[in-house]
């Protein structure tokens, strides 16, 4: 089974870039493949306006969940635990 996440971010965030860091680190300990898609939010009008203040955000296609930054490993992997059941 293949689980899609979406990093919302934009080129140039270092807290975006740390926070692809932290779910390239999940998934490679995870036993379920994780595939990570990264949206800029300055190509996309809907996702601008919705999230440029929070940035970023790791989302879970097929549920809807999101997680916040700041966030951590630890939260990252309970993030996945409970999108994967």
């Amino acid at each position: 089974m293949n689980s899609m996440l979406v990093l919302l971010g934009t080129e140039g965030c270092h807290l975006c870039e740390q926070a692809e860091e932290l779910v390239l680190l999940v998934s490679a300990k995870c036993s379920t493949e994780l595939a990570l898609n990264k949206i800029d939010i300055v190509d996309e009008a809907q996702y601008l306006a919705a999230y440029e203040l929070i940035i970023p955000v790791l989302c879970h296609v097929e549920s809807g969940q999101e997680l916040h930054w700041p966030f951590t490993e630890k939260q990252v992997q309970l993030f996945v635990t409970e999108i994967l059941g």
